[in-house]
């Protein structure tokens, strides 16, 4: 277990430090793949690729803590914005600005753009979205994985 801190660390804390962009959330988020990392071995469940593992925690993690930062953060705008007539921004600009931005740059078709800002933008659930663009769950399936994948590209290249 050592050997896995000690060479995952920095490298998670790095990551976690571009996600949040702040030191204190990228301390937390970091304590917390960890834990969950620890938790899993402690399940005594058969680890084909630790690294891939390893990411797949962070990652969730991560996406986790930021559909709960965002729920949060509309919740107080709520409170503190109760005119009638106001708006209140469905994302936080720290955490998403960089992909919300560039979704019109990455290349998704119209019907994964509306199935991807329905699902993470609104938090509606796949079936929800079927029956607004009336179209099979499956379908949504397919448009979201599609539209995670052209983002993945796009970020990770």
């Amino acid at each position: 277990m050592d050997k896995i801190y000690d060479e995952y660390y920095y490298k998670i804390y790095n990551w976690a430090i571009k996600k949040t962009h702040c030191k204190e959330d990228a301390e937390d988020l970091t304590n917390s793949v960890f834990l969950a990392i620890f938790e899993y071995f402690n399940k005594n469940i058969k680890v084909e690729k630790l690294e891939n593992l390893i990411w797949k925690i962070a990652y969730n993690l991560w996406c986790t803590k930021a559909k709960k930062y965002i729920k949060e953060k509309n919740t107080i705008a709520v409170l503190d914005n109760y005119e009638l007539g106001y708006e209140i921004p469905m994302l936080d600009k720290i955490i998403y600005k960089e992909i919300i931005n560039d979704l019109d740059n990455i290349g998704l078709t119209n019907k994964e753009m509306v199935a991807f800002k329905m699902y993470y933008i609104d938090d509606l659930s796949i079936k929800e979205i079927s029956e607004k663009m009336n179209t099979k769950e499956a379908n949504i399936k397919y448009f979201l994985y599609s539209a995670r994948n052209k983002i993945k590209e796009r970020y990770y290249e």
